[in-house]
């Protein structure tokens, strides 16, 4: 794992594949959150003064899910997660494999983000959508 100057992570912060981790400058990952990268690929990258709140999750790996087959049986997919620039995370999101999150994005407690959030959005909801713009 790679973490930039000015970067603090609380020491209950749950880390796999740290290898494939890399957290930029001036980064607060709060109390109890997961990092989990993918076990072959499947990186996360974190840019620079990006707040991540209490609980936060996030995964570079998931699992098909192809009719016919059980749990067991399904094909895992890592894909990468990127976070951009000052982005503020609260407290329970979820992000999931394959995400981007562009530069200056705000995410609302207990979102879960499925699909890319394009600069400056302001997101929440299960499944998270664009509420608005950061003026």
């Amino acid at each position: 794992m790679t973490i930039g100057k000015g970067s603090a992570m609380a020491p209950n912060t749950s880390l796999r594949n740290g290898e494939r981790i890399s957290i930029g400058d001036n980064c607060h990952i709060g109390e109890r959150c997961s990092l989990w990268a993918g076990e072959s690929n499947g990186k996360i990258s974190i840019g620079d003064f990006v707040s991540l709140a209490p609980n936060v999750f996030i995964t570079a790996s998931d699992y098909q899910f192809k009719k016919g087959l059980n749990f067991r049986q399904q094909a895992k997919r890592d894909r990468d997660v990127t976070i951009g620039n000052d982005v503020w995370i609260g407290t329970n999101v979820t992000i999931t494999a394959g995400v981007t999150i562009g530069d200056g994005c705000i995410i609302a407690a207990g979102a879960v983000v499925t699909k890319d959030l394009s600069p400056n959005s302001i997101a929440g909801g299960v499944p998270a959508k664009k509420i608005k713009e950061r003026v």
